[in-house]
Parts: C-alpha cells; sequence; structure tokens
C-alpha cells in the first residue's frame, strides 16, 4: 500500500467518525497514528487490523479505501475488480484454510535428500571421494554432508 493513500484514508476514516488519536487503544498509541497521519511508517498487518477495529470497519474496507485512494478509483470499483479477480483465482465460496505446517522450500527438501544418500553411501564404505565422483557432487559438498 502507498503511504501517503494509506495516510490519506486514515486520517478522512478518523474525522468521518470522530475519532481522536488517542482514542486509539491495543497498542497503537498516538505517536504512531499520527507517524502514520503523516505518511512516515506503514502499518503491519495486526496494526491494520487493530486500526480498522477501532474505526469500527473490517480491515478489507480500510485497505479498499486506500487502494482506491492510490489508484484514484472509487472503492466500489476496485472491490468489483477484486471479486472478479477472485472467481478467476479459484473456487473461493469457502475459507481457506490454514496450514498449521510451514511449507519447506524445495531447496531443504533436496539438500536433506543428498544428505541422505552420502549418509548411505558413507554407511556402506564409501570415502568422500568415491561419494562425490557416484553422486556428481563437489568434494566439498560431501564432506559438508558427511557429518
Amino acid at each position: 500500500m502507498h503511504r501517503k493513500a494509506f495516510a490519506s484514508a486514515l486520517r478522512f476514516l478518523r474525522r468521518q467518525g470522530s475519532v481522536l488519536q488517542a482514542d486509539f487503544d491495543s497498542g497503537v498509541s498516538q505517536s504512531h497514528v499520527s507517524r502514520l497521519e503523516q505518511g512516515q511508517s506503514s502499518p503491519t498487518l495486526d496494526r491494520l487490523e487493530e486500526i480498522a477495529a477501532q474505526l469500527g470497519l473490517h480491515p478489507i474496507t480500510l485497505v479498499a479505501i486506500t487502494c482506491g485512494a492510490s489508484e484514484q478509483i472509487p472503492p466500489a470499483q476496485l472491490l468489483e475488480r477484486v471479486r472478479r479477480e477472485l472467481e478467476a483465482v479459484a473456487s473461493l465460496d469457502q475459507p481457506l484454510p490454514i496450514e498449521d505446517q510451514p511449507i519447506t522450500h524445495p531447496q531443504i527438501i533436496e539438500a536433506r535428500k543428498l544428505r541422505d544418500e552420502v549418509q548411505r553411501l558413507k554407511g556402506l564404505g564409501h570415502t568422500k571421494a568415491e561419494i562425490s565422483r557416484l553422486l556428481g557432487i563437489a568434494k566439498s559438498t560431501a564432506a559438508k554432508h558427511w557429518q
């Protein structure tokens, strides 16, 4: 999000709802609100949720107003575009499940497989040099996975 657009949206919504900077709670200090409204800071997602709640809004409403300001289009027009994009992405008529397990990067998976193979060959009595030749890897890579 564009900082200046968020600053404008926050000032507008705060004034519209007669909310003072000092009225914010839940970890959003008056000085933080001031920095946000001056475009000197950007909110984290957690702070965005807290700010929206204080304004009596859903966070998406705050984001739509901000992005609409940034793109100079009405928020309703922006939301219609978002609706079409959601339909194109997938059938999102059900909530997306939140995965409990972090996703492991494919390179980490491959490194683990290589380590396991080095360990297997080591267990069969092969030297680092032999493992390097057998697997087509550098000797230093074989050494890295040796322990």
